[in-house]
């Protein structure tokens, strides 16, 4: 039986409106790793579901708005995400560069050495990058009646913005949910 005192907290849904499709100054705010089932085992397992899951890491780096402006409106603050499964680095001959490539020469500024390439791309490497700037390109696309903002592209920072603030950190921090897990796209 519940306490006659208990009241269910009210919460208005947060709406988002689409970032504009441009280039923006982003910092990065966090990288994530989670373990999943991958894209080939649950389509093999839906063809069988005897087969056991393979499961992958997946890299969710979150960046966070430094700039720009949508009519009046502000978009500092705003979270933009990429994910990544770490595969290999690699430079494919039909789509150039892979996001894992882009992502740490667009934040370390330059292009990744030889001796990076020789030895990898390590979690301390990553977690280096964060709290550097570079800037996205944004795409929007539509599924169904959700419109998501989507980096498509990554590029080294030309005109370097204040960081983010202690405060302003905390409120763009994603609070973990139970069960949740991060997607690519940003619900707006």
């Amino acid at each position: 039986m519940l306490d006659d005192t208990f009241v269910a907290p009210k919460k208005e849904a947060t709406e988002y409106t689409p970032i504009p499709e441009d280039i923006y100054t982003v910092e990065l705010l966090d990288v994530m790793s989670r373990t999943e089932e991958s894209y080939d085992s649950k389509q093999a397992r839906a063809k069988n579901s005897e087969l056991e899951a393979e499961m992958e890491t997946v890299l969710d780096f979150q960046f966070v708005l430094l700039e720009g402006k949508d009519g009046d409106k502000d978009l500092r603050g705003r979270n933009l995400f990429q994910n990544y499964v770490p595969t290999y680095l690699y430079i494919s001959t039909k789509k150039g560069k892979n996001k894992l490539y882009q992502i740490v020469e667009a934040l370390q500024g330059q292009t990744i050495s030889p001796e990076q390439e020789a030895y990898g791309i390590t979690g301390k490497d990553i977690n280096g990058l964060i709290g550097k700037q570079c800037r996205v390109g944004t795409t929007n696309k539509t599924s169904g009646d959700k419109v998501y903002s989507n980096i498509d592209k990554f590029l080294v920072v030309k005109d370097k913005y204040p960081s983010l603030t202690i405060e302003e950190k905390e409120a763009s921090k994603i609070k973990p949910k139970e069960s949740a897990i991060v997607g690519a796209d940003e619900e707006i």
